[in-house]
């Protein structure tokens, strides 16, 4: 455990996010069976937007060149993908009654993820 608290805090963010993504997707699997399965790809959608974001901010920090423009690229566009999607979706709800993932539950868990990740910046002043 003392080896994983002494990477890079992009690891660890993209570590406890990918984690986070199994559990939740797990966890609300059940609902597939019950006839809500825009929650569970509501889960899957904002888990695999905010893992691969960090995974590019973990490939950009470990290639050693600091690129800054594209660490805030990615960021913008993980913010940019959930509010687009998110649109697309409601519009598609509230105008077609087509419920495909749930606009809100996209939000709520993107925001799940972002608070989770947050655990990856105690103790950033030891490892930078």
């Amino acid at each position: 455990m003392k080896k994983f608290w002494n990477q890079t805090v992009e690891f660890k963010a993209f570590m406890i996010s990918l984690i986070a993504m199994i559990l939740a997707i797990g966890g609300t699997s059940c609902l597939f069976f019950l006839g809500r399965y825009e929650i569970p790809l509501a889960v899957l959608t904002s888990g695999i937007i905010v893992t691969l974001t960090w995974f590019l901010l973990y490939l950009n920090k470990k290639k050693g060149e600091g690129r800054i423009k594209l660490d805030i690229f990615a960021i913008y566009l993980r913010l940019s993908l959930i509010v687009v999607l998110t649109i697309i979706f409601a519009i598609l709800q509230l105008t077609l009654k087509i419920v495909i993932i749930s606009p809100i539950f996209l939000v709520v868990s993107y925001l799940g993820y972002s608070l989770l990740t947050f655990i990856a910046f105690i103790g950033k002043d030891k490892n930078v």
